[in-house]
Protein backbone atom coordinates (compact mmCIF):
# COMPACT_ATOMS: atom_id res chain seq x y z
CA UNK A 1 0.00 0.00 0.00
CA UNK A 2 1.28 3.49 -1.17
CA UNK A 3 1.73 5.78 1.83
CA UNK A 4 0.94 8.40 0.45
CA UNK A 5 -2.50 7.02 -0.60
CA UNK A 6 -3.50 6.15 3.32
CA UNK A 7 -6.33 8.21 4.76
CA UNK A 8 -6.90 8.76 8.63
CA UNK A 9 -10.73 8.70 7.43
CA UNK A 10 -10.21 5.49 5.71
CA UNK A 11 -13.22 2.84 6.57
CA UNK A 12 -12.62 0.56 9.67
CA UNK A 13 -13.50 -2.32 7.33
CA UNK A 14 -10.73 -1.66 4.96
CA UNK A 15 -8.46 -2.00 8.15
CA UNK A 16 -7.79 -6.13 7.91
CA UNK A 17 -8.44 -7.91 11.22
CA UNK A 18 -5.80 -9.14 14.35
CA UNK A 19 -6.09 -13.19 13.89
CA UNK A 20 -5.74 -14.86 17.29
CA UNK A 21 -3.38 -17.92 17.71
CA UNK A 22 -5.29 -20.48 19.35
CA UNK A 23 -1.64 -22.52 19.96
CA UNK A 24 -1.24 -20.11 22.75
CA UNK A 25 -3.50 -19.48 25.82
CA UNK A 26 -3.00 -17.17 28.44
CA UNK A 27 -4.86 -16.69 32.00
CA UNK A 28 -4.02 -14.07 34.14
CA UNK A 29 -4.51 -15.09 38.17
CA UNK A 30 -3.29 -13.19 41.48
CA UNK A 31 -1.68 -15.64 43.14
CA UNK A 32 -1.89 -13.65 46.55
CA UNK A 33 -5.74 -14.95 46.12
CA UNK A 34 -4.36 -18.61 45.97
CA UNK A 35 -2.10 -18.60 49.06
CA UNK A 36 -4.86 -16.53 50.98
CA UNK A 37 -7.41 -19.59 50.42
CA UNK A 38 -4.71 -22.51 51.21
CA UNK A 39 -4.02 -20.51 54.36
CA UNK A 40 -7.36 -20.17 55.62
CA UNK A 41 -8.13 -23.60 54.93
CA UNK A 42 -5.08 -25.10 57.08
CA UNK A 43 -6.13 -22.57 59.84
CA UNK A 44 -9.91 -24.22 59.76
CA UNK A 45 -8.05 -27.45 59.96
CA UNK A 46 -5.54 -26.82 62.43
CA UNK A 47 -8.36 -25.69 64.62
CA UNK A 48 -10.91 -28.56 64.14
CA UNK A 49 -7.81 -30.98 65.34
CA UNK A 50 -7.09 -29.03 68.56
CA UNK A 51 -10.84 -28.82 69.09
CA UNK A 52 -11.13 -32.53 68.94
CA UNK A 53 -8.19 -32.99 71.02
CA UNK A 54 -9.06 -30.86 73.62
CA UNK A 55 -12.44 -32.87 73.41
CA UNK A 56 -10.93 -35.71 73.49
CA UNK A 57 -8.77 -34.96 76.70
CA UNK A 58 -11.77 -33.48 78.44
CA UNK A 59 -13.60 -37.06 78.00
CA UNK A 60 -10.45 -39.21 79.00
CA UNK A 61 -9.69 -36.53 82.37
CA UNK A 62 -12.83 -36.21 83.51
CA UNK A 63 -14.48 -39.67 83.86
CA UNK A 64 -17.56 -40.75 86.01
CA UNK A 65 -16.92 -42.30 89.00
CA UNK A 66 -19.51 -44.62 90.44
CA UNK A 67 -19.44 -47.09 93.27
CA UNK A 68 -22.40 -50.26 93.49
CA UNK A 69 -23.07 -52.88 95.85
CA UNK A 70 -24.15 -55.76 94.07
CA UNK A 71 -25.81 -58.62 96.14
CA UNK A 72 -25.70 -62.44 95.25
CA UNK A 73 -27.66 -65.42 97.29
CA UNK A 74 -27.96 -68.74 97.17
CA UNK A 75 -29.37 -70.62 99.33
CA UNK A 76 -29.52 -74.65 99.35
CA UNK A 77 -30.87 -77.74 101.33
CA UNK A 78 -28.65 -78.03 104.58
CA UNK A 79 -26.62 -81.39 104.95
CA UNK A 80 -25.66 -80.88 108.38
CA UNK A 81 -26.71 -79.47 111.90
CA UNK A 82 -23.94 -79.29 114.77
CA UNK A 83 -25.53 -78.23 118.07
CA UNK A 84 -23.80 -77.73 121.78
CA UNK A 85 -25.12 -78.19 125.01
CA UNK A 86 -23.89 -78.10 128.88
CA UNK A 87 -25.40 -80.46 131.59
CA UNK A 88 -25.08 -79.60 134.99
CA UNK A 89 -24.95 -81.10 138.55
CA UNK A 90 -24.55 -80.37 142.06
CA UNK A 91 -23.90 -81.67 145.47
CA UNK A 92 -22.88 -80.69 148.85
CA UNK A 93 -19.85 -83.39 147.77
CA UNK A 94 -17.59 -82.15 145.31
CA UNK A 95 -16.79 -85.85 144.03
CA UNK A 96 -20.61 -86.61 144.32
CA UNK A 97 -21.40 -83.54 141.75
CA UNK A 98 -19.04 -84.55 139.50
CA UNK A 99 -20.42 -88.23 139.62
CA UNK A 100 -23.84 -86.87 138.92
CA UNK A 101 -22.99 -84.31 135.75
CA UNK A 102 -20.84 -87.59 134.27
CA UNK A 103 -24.34 -89.87 134.69
CA UNK A 104 -26.31 -87.06 132.71
CA UNK A 105 -23.53 -86.38 130.36
CA UNK A 106 -23.46 -90.42 129.47
CA UNK A 107 -27.44 -90.52 129.28
CA UNK A 108 -27.19 -87.62 126.58
CA UNK A 109 -24.43 -89.45 125.03
CA UNK A 110 -26.91 -92.50 124.34
CA UNK A 111 -29.72 -90.30 123.34
CA UNK A 112 -27.17 -88.80 120.39
CA UNK A 113 -26.33 -92.43 119.16
CA UNK A 114 -30.00 -93.83 119.41
CA UNK A 115 -30.82 -90.42 117.18
CA UNK A 116 -28.29 -91.39 114.41
CA UNK A 117 -25.59 -89.62 115.76
CA UNK A 118 -22.00 -91.87 115.53
CA UNK A 119 -19.46 -91.44 118.03
CA UNK A 120 -17.24 -90.18 116.02
CA UNK A 121 -19.53 -86.73 115.88
CA UNK A 122 -19.86 -86.33 119.72
CA UNK A 123 -17.93 -84.14 121.60
CA UNK A 124 -17.26 -83.80 125.68
CA UNK A 125 -15.46 -81.37 127.32
CA UNK A 126 -13.48 -81.84 130.48
CA UNK A 127 -15.49 -81.22 134.22
CA UNK A 128 -15.73 -77.93 134.83
CA UNK A 129 -16.31 -78.07 138.26
CA UNK A 130 -17.35 -74.64 140.43
CA UNK A 131 -18.41 -73.55 144.12
CA UNK A 132 -22.10 -72.90 143.69
CA UNK A 133 -22.04 -69.48 145.77
CA UNK A 134 -20.24 -68.23 142.74
CA UNK A 135 -22.93 -68.82 140.39
CA UNK A 136 -26.27 -67.99 142.87
CA UNK A 137 -24.92 -65.91 145.85
CA UNK A 138 -25.92 -67.50 149.30
CA UNK A 139 -25.85 -71.32 147.59
CA UNK A 140 -24.06 -73.75 149.36
CA UNK A 141 -22.10 -77.12 147.82
CA UNK A 142 -20.42 -77.35 144.50
CA UNK A 143 -21.65 -77.42 140.98
CA UNK A 144 -20.06 -79.36 138.24
CA UNK A 145 -20.48 -78.87 134.13
CA UNK A 146 -19.87 -80.61 131.09
CA UNK A 147 -20.24 -79.16 127.54
CA UNK A 148 -20.96 -81.12 124.83
CA UNK A 149 -21.39 -81.19 120.94
CA UNK A 150 -22.90 -83.31 118.48
CA UNK A 151 -23.40 -83.24 114.47
CA UNK A 152 -26.33 -84.49 112.75
CA UNK A 153 -27.25 -85.21 109.26
CA UNK A 154 -30.58 -85.77 110.14
CA UNK A 155 -31.80 -81.92 109.71
CA UNK A 156 -35.29 -82.60 109.70
CA UNK A 157 -35.66 -84.00 113.02
CA UNK A 158 -33.11 -81.47 114.43
CA UNK A 159 -36.46 -80.00 116.60
CA UNK A 160 -37.33 -83.06 117.82
CA UNK A 161 -33.79 -83.72 119.03
CA UNK A 162 -33.63 -80.26 120.86
CA UNK A 163 -36.36 -81.35 122.59
CA UNK A 164 -35.19 -84.61 123.79
CA UNK A 165 -32.25 -83.18 125.22
CA UNK A 166 -33.48 -80.90 127.26
CA UNK A 167 -35.92 -83.49 128.69
CA UNK A 168 -33.07 -85.50 129.31
CA UNK A 169 -31.68 -82.73 131.52
CA UNK A 170 -29.40 -80.40 129.08
CA UNK A 171 -29.67 -76.88 130.45
CA UNK A 172 -29.04 -74.75 127.38
CA UNK A 173 -29.05 -75.91 124.13
CA UNK A 174 -27.63 -73.94 121.03
CA UNK A 175 -29.26 -72.65 117.84
CA UNK A 176 -28.15 -75.30 115.68
CA UNK A 177 -25.31 -73.83 112.87
CA UNK A 178 -26.38 -75.58 109.92
CA UNK A 179 -23.80 -76.66 107.15
CA UNK A 180 -22.92 -77.93 104.06
CA UNK A 181 -20.46 -79.62 102.44
CA UNK A 182 -18.28 -77.90 99.64
CA UNK A 183 -19.24 -74.42 100.78
CA UNK A 184 -16.65 -73.01 98.40
CA UNK A 185 -18.48 -73.48 95.46
CA UNK A 186 -21.59 -71.39 96.99
CA UNK A 187 -19.89 -69.11 97.95
CA UNK A 188 -17.76 -68.55 94.39
CA UNK A 189 -21.58 -68.88 93.23
CA UNK A 190 -23.13 -66.09 95.46
CA UNK A 191 -20.22 -63.75 94.39
CA UNK A 192 -20.65 -64.67 90.48
CA UNK A 193 -24.26 -63.29 91.22
CA UNK A 194 -23.27 -59.98 93.10
CA UNK A 195 -20.69 -59.08 90.38
CA UNK A 196 -23.29 -59.81 88.03
CA UNK A 197 -25.75 -57.64 89.86
CA UNK A 198 -23.19 -54.60 90.27
CA UNK A 199 -22.54 -54.96 86.67
CA UNK A 200 -26.53 -54.39 85.98
CA UNK A 201 -26.72 -51.50 88.34
CA UNK A 202 -22.97 -49.61 87.01
CA UNK A 203 -24.71 -50.53 82.81
CA UNK A 204 -27.83 -48.97 84.06
CA UNK A 205 -26.32 -45.54 85.71
CA UNK A 206 -23.87 -45.46 82.92
CA UNK A 207 -26.61 -45.72 80.25
CA UNK A 208 -28.82 -42.88 81.94
CA UNK A 209 -25.46 -40.69 81.90
CA UNK A 210 -24.49 -41.41 78.58
CA UNK A 211 -21.33 -43.26 79.49
CA UNK A 212 -20.69 -46.40 77.15
CA UNK A 213 -17.30 -47.36 78.72
CA UNK A 214 -16.45 -48.23 82.11
CA UNK A 215 -13.76 -49.75 83.86
CA UNK A 216 -13.45 -51.48 87.36
CA UNK A 217 -10.69 -49.56 89.70
CA UNK A 218 -12.17 -51.22 92.83
CA UNK A 219 -13.63 -54.13 94.63
CA UNK A 220 -14.16 -55.57 97.77
CA UNK A 221 -16.23 -58.64 98.98
CA UNK A 222 -17.96 -59.25 102.21
CA UNK A 223 -19.84 -63.27 103.06
CA UNK A 224 -22.87 -63.25 105.76
CA UNK A 225 -20.92 -65.18 108.74
CA UNK A 226 -22.51 -68.14 110.15
CA UNK A 227 -24.00 -67.17 113.63
CA UNK A 228 -26.01 -69.19 116.10
CA UNK A 229 -27.99 -68.16 119.05
CA UNK A 230 -28.70 -69.82 122.25
CA UNK A 231 -32.29 -71.32 122.63
CA UNK A 232 -34.17 -71.89 125.68
CA UNK A 233 -37.20 -73.93 126.56
CA UNK A 234 -39.71 -71.49 126.51
CA UNK A 235 -38.21 -70.55 122.54
CA UNK A 236 -40.25 -72.19 119.65
CA UNK A 237 -37.54 -75.07 119.00
CA UNK A 238 -39.01 -74.88 115.04
CA UNK A 239 -36.99 -72.04 114.51
CA UNK A 240 -34.35 -74.08 114.89
CA UNK A 241 -34.70 -75.83 111.93
CA UNK A 242 -33.20 -73.19 109.69
CA UNK A 243 -34.48 -69.93 108.11
CA UNK A 244 -38.56 -70.04 108.74
CA UNK A 245 -38.47 -74.04 109.55
CA UNK A 246 -37.40 -74.45 106.18
CA UNK A 247 -33.58 -76.46 106.31
CA UNK A 248 -31.95 -74.52 104.41
CA UNK A 249 -28.68 -73.20 104.16
CA UNK A 250 -27.76 -69.63 102.70
CA UNK A 251 -24.81 -68.24 101.29
CA UNK A 252 -24.83 -64.15 100.86
CA UNK A 253 -21.97 -62.30 99.01
CA UNK A 254 -22.07 -58.25 98.72
CA UNK A 255 -19.64 -57.19 96.44
CA UNK A 256 -18.88 -53.35 96.05
CA UNK A 257 -17.81 -51.90 93.01
CA UNK A 258 -15.94 -49.07 91.64
CA UNK A 259 -16.23 -47.78 88.27
CA UNK A 260 -14.99 -44.72 86.16
CA UNK A 261 -17.26 -44.27 83.16
CA UNK A 262 -16.46 -42.34 79.78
Amino acid sequence: MDPTNYSPTAPASSVPPVQSDSRVTMKYENPSTGDLKDLILKGALVLVGVIFVLAIYQWISSPLIVSVTGVGEVTVPAESATISFSVAGSDANVATAISNVKAKADSLRSLLKNSGIPESDIVESQVQVVPASSLVQGATGYQAVITMGAKTVHVKDIGNLIASLYASGAVVVSQPTLSVEKIQDLEKKAYDEAVKDAKKQAADIGGKNWKLFRKIIAISQQTSPTTSTVTTKSEDLTSAQGEAGKDTFKVVKAVSVSYKMW
